[in-house]
């Protein structure tokens, strides 16, 4: 549990990264849109291509890796959402098959019962088949 709650921790710092870094580069550039209507000798000419424009790319790049990080991290999401509900199946279905299992060792458990008890009344059966046969005996010599 520790994990998720590190997860978010670190997605939701992400979030907030990404939200405050699109927004200095807004007023970055709108820095630089006012400044570019003033200032157009070749000193800003190159400060703009020796370190604005390359920030610039840099920025751009650094946002999009940052969306692509976030969006990465909200399919992530989606995957443990799905992850969570295999879980709780996986559980309901493990409780299942431990309901079955504990049924089928009553099923045993009784079943050895019956067959001990089976054994003994065969067991009496059989000892008392020399009597049956005398008196069967016994009535064939009365009738006979």
């Amino acid at each position: 549990m520790e994990e998720a709650v590190w997860y978010v921790k670190q997605r939701s710092q992400i979030e907030e990264y990404l939200w405050t870094l699109k927004q200095r580069y807004r007023v970055l550039q709108e820095c630089r849109q006012d400044i570019e209507r003033l200032w157009q000798d070749d000193a800003a000419s190159e400060i703009n291509g020796r370190y604005l424009h390359p920030h610039r790319e840099d920025s751009e790049q650094a946002l999009a890796a940052l969306r692509q990080q976030l969006s990465s991290l909200e399919k992530i999401d989606v995957e443990l959402e799905i992850a969570k509900q295999h879980d709780l199946e996986v559980s309901r279905l493990l409780d299942e098959v431990e309901n079955f299992l504990n049924f089928a060792r009553q099923d045993i458990s009784r079943s050895h019962s019956e067959y001990g008890y089976f054994q003994e009344e065969n067991s009496a059966a059989r000892a008392e088949l020399p009597t049956i046969e005398q008196l069967i005996a016994q009535a064939n010599s009365c009738c006979g």
